[in-house]
């Protein structure tokens, strides 16, 4: 009898043990990964923000500011990076820019930061523009229009979203009210929340 019971508590054991490791699997960072993929795929959508999945490569630029300073995108690294291409002329880019100076003041002292591309007008004539609007995040100025190319800018004005690695994970063509509540949410979410995939990866 005692052999019985000593051979049930045994079986007992082995299967709490497997069920604690099932738990482990089930309950691991996969399905937070999960939740937080779906909750930042709402907030693109509440944007009308495409979302760009499998993006690998860091996107690579190195522009002169509007004071003349090499700036490389690089040095943003580990922030999340607001990527706008605009010029002085176009209508809707005057439209959108008081609400991105509004988004840079809430968030310039996280990890965010607004980087805006002028493409192919002189440098006097943008420093002017921030002057008058009272703008004051980076403005990086694409004389010669290989950057805008290169990014397939083909409408003004057009937004990319980096993750903190430099790699673009969205996308908008178009205004947006970037200081409206759905965009402080996504921001905040992005800023505060999200992960990259290849950080989920590497911690497996």
């Amino acid at each position: 009898m005692k052999k019985h019971l000593n051979h049930r508590a045994f079986l007992i054991l082995i299967v709490i043990i497997s069920s604690g490791f099932a738990a482990f699997y089930l309950f691991d960072a996969d399905p937070l990964a999960k939740d937080d993929s779906q909750e930042l795929d709402r907030l693109f959508r509440d944007m009308l923000v495409l979302k760009i999945p499998h993006v690998t490569e860091p996107a690579d630029i190195r522009l002169k500011d509007i004071e003349g300073r090499q700036v490389n995108l690089a040095d943003f690294r580990g922030k999340i990076v607001f990527l706008n291409f605009w010029t002085t002329w176009c209508p809707t880019c005057r439209i959108e820019m008081p609400s991105m100076e509004k988004l840079h003041q809430k968030f310039k002292y996280k990890d965010f930061a607004m980087v805006t591309i002028n493409l192919q007008e002189a440098a006097s004539q943008v420093k002017e523009f921030f002057k008058v609007h009272k703008l004051t995040f980076t403005a990086l100025l694409d004389s010669t229009g290989d950057v805008g190319t290169a990014f397939g800018i083909y409408q003004i004005p057009t937004t990319f979203i980096l993750d903190k690695e430099g790699r673009i994970i969205a996308k908008a063509v178009g205004p947006r009210e970037w200081d409206s509540k759905n965009a402080i949410a996504l921001f905040e979410h992005l800023t505060d929340k999200y992960v990259a995939i290849s950080n989920l990866t590497s911690a497996h």
